[in-house]
């Protein structure tokens, strides 16, 4: 009995796995098609395939249904810490952070979300709180850890890594993400990576390793 027992709790953990994959994508979707007041927990059950119960299984709420929602938006981007590894230099990690990074706020999925906050604050303040929690203070935690671990090593001076993280997501959204916000014609391509780049040299710069005489 206790075999089968164990073994019906290994199978059925991943279908488990699965289904809140399913909530949280079609949650995705739907918020950002529809709008957070637009969407109800039986729209997402329907669009995920499971029951209402279930989704209240997996997520106790429908706002907090919405930061987790953001929370997997930036995990799937890359943006989370298992997607760096600390032991990797600079000149390496940054740029490719970077790019990943702007692909991301320019996305057409994180500026509807960006707008819903925006508009919902004095309706549901709270979405905001969950958006600032899960959207731009996970990413700029990841990064601050990473660059932490860079002064550690005597790679980078970074002594306030907090502070260097927002300086360099901030100077990277730039003009880019200005433009596709307003509904303006993007940069091209070149023009956005050349920016980028430019960013990237800039940092790298300024919180170089101080050199040894």
């Amino acid at each position: 009995m206790s075999s089968v027992s164990t073994q019906h709790r290994s199978r059925g953990r991943p279908r488990s796995e699965k289904k809140r994959e399913n909530i949280l994508a079609a949650a995705t979707r739907l918020f950002t098609d529809r709008g957070y007041d637009g969407v109800s927990v039986d729209d997402i059950a329907q669009a995920a395939a499971v029951s209402k119960q279930t989704v209240y299984t997996h997520f106790d709420s429908k706002e907090n249904l919405f930061g987790l929602a953001v929370a997997e938006k930036c995990r799937s981007s890359g943006m989370d810490a298992e997607a760096i590894d600390k032991n990797e230099p600079p000149e390496t990690v940054i740029p490719a952070l970077a790019r990943r990074f702007v692909d991301l706020v320019t996305s057409p999925e994180a500026l509807r979300v960006y707008a819903i906050c925006t508009n919902s604050a004095d309706s549901h303040p709270r979405l905001a709180e969950l958006f600032y929690r899960h959207g731009p203070m996970a990413t700029v935690a990841v990064l601050e850890g990473y660059l932490a671990a860079q002064h550690r090593l005597g790679r980078l001076q970074v002594p306030e890594p907090h502070a260097a993280a927002w300086q360099l997501l901030c100077m990277l959204k730039g003009e880019a993400h200005l433009r596709r916000q307003f509904g303006l014609e993007p940069l091209s391509p070149a023009a956005e990576q050349a920016y980028i780049d430019r960013c990237v040299d800039v940092f790298l710069r300024a919180y170089g390793p101080v050199a040894r005489g």
